[in-house]
């Protein structure tokens, strides 16, 4: 099999959930097909120097990037409110990189072209008018349904307007565009649930995320002080807009109660806002080297994710590190994780205080639920029956 992969940004390094599957998952199908080349975007937002790429990370035959500067501009955003693009679509076409994929396809041979989100999709008619391949959409999440809870959750009503109005064109930008494609992938049923739902009536399978975890987890040590961490892309705004509810309305009560308690914030581009709250019960990591010897220093993870959709793959790093995390019910999205057995749920102000003092009054307890998070992991969620799954649907 040989394939061609579209990416959006260069996946690496895996600091956020979106390289790091893309990177486990390459790792594992490149064992299994003849050729697996690469075109990808480099943006000024996620750049990287592809010259700095460690061999020994490295799954591609061949690679080619594209420069994009695809910063947010208001006068874009304001201009695009006419147009029947999304924004967030508009900012991803290039036609440098189109000129670039015909190049590659007509030098090349294909029989996969594996497309890595939704944002790839304006490149579809060009892959048909030069590849017979067919062409594999893999959607980390719906995108528009994204856009739809960041609207019901915001109270500024100039964004929420503007988010809502975003989310419409997306939504019919998605669905229009999905049909178009040879085969649906994504990493949960509910998500392809809800693309059937809408209309899609193509070939679709699910592969859910999976990790490749090679660290030792650390035993759940609960003295004193609580030691607890939140990691993700801070350039994300479910992210952002999780972190600092949380911060608001839980972590200002908790330090109350127990004021040695430290929250570790590590994250990819984390704004200055997010810098100037460190204090002593506030670390801010910034980007950090290894995300899971970050997870791993740190017993208990919160994950305080009020919009957004697909897969979380902290949450995957953190059930096969055994950490003890909090996560709202929108977090177990696509994990088979059953509350105060292998994760701890909770979605309101109180019920994240009242998880996290359980952590604290209940030592013992978490470690049950650290090693069944271990086990859950291990079982439902192995990388390489994942790929071998993969490969043998499309070739069906």
């Amino acid at each position: 099999m040989k394939f061609l992969q579209l990416t959006k940004k260069f996946p690496y390094p895996p600091y956020d959930g979106e390289s790091l599957l893309i990177s486990n998952f390459n790792k594992i199908l490149k064992k299994n097909v003849e050729v697996l080349d690469l075109l990808t975007f480099n943006t000024i937002k996620h750049y990287f120097d592809i010259k700095k790429y460690p061999q020994e990370e490295n799954p591609y035959n061949n690679i080619d990037e594209v420069f994009l500067d695809n910063r947010i501009k208001p006068v874009d955003a304001f201009v695009n409110l006419f147009s029947k693009i999304p924004y967030n679509i508009s900012r991803f076409i290039s036609g440098e990189f189109e000129n670039k994929l015909k190049d590659i396809l007509k030098n090349n041979s294909y029989d996969y072209i594996l497309m890595e989100s939704v944002f790839l999709l304006p490149y579809v008619k060009t892959i048909k008018k030069y590849s017979n391949a067919k062409i594999i959409l893999r959607s980390h999440n719906v995108e528009y349904e994204i856009w739809e809870r960041i609207a019901k959750n915001s109270r500024n009503i100039p964004l929420k307007l503007y988010t809502l109005y975003l989310a419409k064109k997306l939504k019919k930008f998605e669905l229009t565009h999905i049909n178009k494609i040879d085969i649906l992938v994504t990493l949960t049923d509910r998500d392809l649930k809800k693309y059937t739902k809408n209309g899609y009536n193509g070939k679709s399978m699910i592969v859910p995320a999976g990790i490749i975890s090679e660290i030792k987890p650390q035993k759940i040590d609960i003295k004193d002080n609580l030691e607890v961490s939140f990691l993700g892309s801070l350039d994300w705004m479910p992210n952002i807009e999780g972190l600092n509810w949380f911060i608001k309305n839980v972590w200002k009560e908790i330090i109350k109660d127990m004021p040695g308690s430290r929250l570790h914030i590590a994250g990819r581009n984390t704004p200055d806002t997010i810098k100037q709250m460190q204090n002593q019960n506030l670390v801010v990591h910034g980007e950090i080297p290894d995300s899971k010897i970050f997870l791993n220093s740190y017993p208990i993870m919160i994950v305080p994710l009020l919009s957004g959709g697909g897969m979380r793959l902290k949450i995957m790093e953190a059930l096969a590190l055994g950490r003890v995390i909090i996560t709202t019910s929108l977090g177990t999205e696509g994990i088979d994780a059953k509350d105060e057995k292998d994760i701890l749920i909770a979605n309101t102000p109180k019920e994240f205080i009242d998880k996290i003092k359980f952590c604290y009054s209940n030592p013992e307890k978490l470690n049950k639920i650290s090693k069944n998070a271990i086990s859950l992991f291990q079982n439902r969620y192995n990388l390489n029956q994942m790929v071998e799954s993969f490969l043998e649907n499309i070739s069906n």
